[in-house]
């Protein structure tokens, strides 16, 4: 299962990980996209409290399916006419670091800037 956290949305916004204790051990959620979470541990930490409102407001996103080349947007000059999640979005599979530089400059939403730089540094150390 691929799950998406973004501590920034918090309140007050996090830095680090996330974990979650269930019946069968602990889910640690680093920022960004987690990969390989096991679907069975996942559906008994769903209902956790905390993990229900981190969905509410878009902190953790369950992401169904892969995200394959065709789907990065390529035409996007600017993050601006974009809602706070989606903007998340692109910038978490976008590995072009000109590209991100270009909406960094743009940009004025300090959460979306804050994620651009993040994803910056994830891209030049190679863990993206």
């Amino acid at each position: 299962m691929l799950i998406a956290y973004r501590p920034d949305l918090e309140n007050p916004p996090r830095e680090g990980g996330f974990g979650i204790i269930t019946g069968t051990g602990l889910i640690q959620l680093a920022p960004g996209l987690n990969q390989e979470v096991p679907e069975q541990q996942w559906l008994q930490a769903r209902q956790n409290a905390t993990v229900k409102r981190l969905m509410a407001i878009g902190a953790i996103e369950e992401v169904q399916e892969q995200v394959t080349v065709e789907e990065i947007p390529r035409d996007v000059r600017t993050l601006s006419n974009l809602p706070l999640i989606e903007a998340f979005r692109v910038i978490e599979i976008i590995h072009d670091v000109e590209q991100l530089a270009e909406w960094k400059k743009i940009e004025g939403r300090v959460k979306v800037r804050n994620a651009i730089a993040k994803r910056q540094e994830t891209v030049k150390a190679g863990r993206a």
